[in-house]
């Protein structure tokens, strides 16, 4: 049975409008979802003795560590769903502090002889799925970030999942995320 994470970062839970898209989604994938609610997560910013930490444990090769837990479920996810509304032409910055505790040389992705780095991750495909009250017209740095990070742990497929002008007066709201539901 295929392993899905389910990484949430709808912080304002049940009533998120992405968080319904991502609900909607996850129940045509077929596997045991995981589902890892940002907001409620003791996830912090690294501070200096942190990273200090963390290098020590690489060093060490104890990548059991409860330090690098999101790194190692991240790695071992067959598929990953990232739920995040757009916000400021990006996302939230809880799911940047949880991508910081993911990116681990030696889990997620590491260094070939040449220097470059290669994934390490199980995920044959990461979807990318939020929603926006009005147009990213393209701007969606958010998402573009990701599939950076995507590249750099070997997951080569991602998929971008947008409901946007949601609150555009007028806008038919059902119609939109309907039609990003069948785009799923």
């Amino acid at each position: 049975m295929k392993k899905i994470l389910f990484v949430n970062c709808c912080i304002r839970g049940r009533d998120s409008r992405t968080e319904k898209l991502c609900r909607s989604f996850l129940e045509k994938l077929e596997g045991a979802v995981t589902e890892l609610r940002l907001a409620e997560e003791d996830i912090s910013p690294f501070t200096a003795g942190d990273i200090l930490k963390r290098d020590s444990l690489l060093k060490e090769e104890k990548l059991d560590d409860p330090m690098l837990r999101y790194a190692r479920q991240f790695a071992e996810a067959d598929i990953v769903v990232m739920g995040a509304p757009y916000w400021d032409l990006s996302f939230p910055s809880l799911l940047k502090v949880y991508i910081e505790h993911v990116t681990v040389c030696g889990i997620t992705f590491r260094y070939g002889d040449d220097g470059r780095e290669i994934g390490m991750c199980a995920a044959e495909k990461l979807y990318y799925v939020t929603t926006s009250g009005g147009y990213t017209e393209g701007r969606n740095f958010g998402y573009d970030y990701i599939r950076g990070l995507c590249s750099m742990y070997g997951i080569d497929r991602t998929k971008f999942i947008s409901a946007e002008g949601l609150d555009i007066i007028g806008a038919d709201i059902d119609a939109i995320m309907e039609a990003a539901d069948l785009s799923l």
